[in-house]
Parts: C-alpha cells; sequence; structure tokens
C-alpha cells in the first residue's frame, strides 16, 4: 500500500464513523412517539432537529476522550446538517439564500445548546434541566412540563452513563445505541 492511502486511512475512518453514529442519533434517537405523546412537543422541524440535536452533543461527550473523537464528531456534525439542510429543502424552501441563512441559525443555536448541555452535565439536575427547557420545551406554549422535564434529566443522565459505559474497541467498530426513553419516574 502506497503512504498516501495510508495518510488518508484514519480520515475514512472518522468520516465513515461520523456517517454511521449520526444515523444512530437521528434513528434512535429521534423516538417520535415518546417525544410528542409524552412531552407534548410539536410534531415539527425543530422538535426533531433539537432531540437529534441532543443524542448528537451526548455522543459527543462520549468521543471527545477518544484518540480521533475530534474528527469524527466533526464528521457526525457534518451529516447531521447535511440532513437538516436536507429536511429544509424537502418541506419546500428553494431559496438557496433562506437555506443558508436557515442553516447558519442552526448552526448557532447548535454551539450555544452544546455549552448548555455541557453545563448541566458538569454541574446538577437543575442545571441540565433548565438547559433541556431552553432547547426543547420554549417553543410550546404551555409552561406545565415538569414531568416531562424529569423524564428528559433522568434520560439524558442515563444515556450518558450508558455511553460511557461502552468500551473504546466497540465505539471504533461503530456498535453503539441508545436507550428508549421513558414516561415514568
Amino acid at each position: 500500500m502506497s503512504p498516501v492511502v495510508d495518510y488518508y486511512k484514519p480520515k475514512y475512518h472518522a468520516i465513515r464513523l461520523g456517517e454511521v453514529f449520526y444515523k444512530v442519533c437521528a434513528e434512535q434517537g429521534y423516538d417520535k412517539e415518546f417525544y410528542i405523546k409524552n412531552c407534548n412537543l410539536p410534531d415539527n422541524f425543530q422538535t426533531w432537529f433539537s432531540i437529534t440535536q441532543l443524542h448528537v452533543w451526548m455522543l459527543m461527550v462520549r468521543l471527545r476522550p477518544e484518540p480521533n473523537g475530534k474528527e469524527i464528531i466533526q464528521q457526525m456534525v457534518n451529516f447531521y446538517f447535511l440532513d437538516a439542510e436536507q429536511r429544509i429543502k424537502d418541506a419546500g424552501v428553494t431559496s438557496g439564500k433562506i437555506v443558508t441563512s436557515t442553516v447558519k441559525d442552526l448552526v448557532a443555536g447548535f454551539h450555544g445548546g452544546v455549552m448548555a448541555y455541557d453545563e448541566g452535565m458538569c454541574k446538577d439536575d437543575p442545571v441540565l434541566a433548565a438547559a433541556l427547557w431552553r432547547n426543547l420545551f420554549t417553543t410550546v406554549l404551555s409552561h406545565k412540563h415538569g414531568k416531562e422535564m424529569a423524564y428528559m434529566t433522568r434520560y439524558v443522565r442515563e444515556q450518558l452513563s450508558h455511553l460511557d459505559k461502552i468500551s473504546s474497541e466497540d465505539l471504533q467498530a461503530g456498535d453503539l445505541t441508545f436507550g428508549k426513553p421513558k414516561a415514568s419516574l
């Protein structure tokens, strides 16, 4: 094998894992029945984006200590925003300017959400619940989401613990699942 191919092998591995991990976040993470029915969130793009962001962030936390974690995270986030852009276009938005502007806003919100979730993870449940409120529940008109916030806070803590137990070998092989959220305390 030539040195050029060897040089690119880690990059292709990061791209492949980024795509695999993004698909896990988008498919396993978005339990539509739970979020729409049990958490009373609207069935719309913003809910999908916010729930997927939460799962991308949880996986980012697990990937950070990996030797190639930064590269995998970047690729996973790239696939996330490519999918978001495509969903915007599929919804009928044809203006490239509007799509670009919307994606820029989503990127800014994504970074703010990551910072809020990181703070909540490092502090306590009320801080995490506040981050979840700002990123998931502020679009809902009703302010009666205490039970749902408790469901989500517990779910995030459980998933972070679950992801932390996945070995580096399993992670590098793309072997990853999220648990199913529960509507009980």
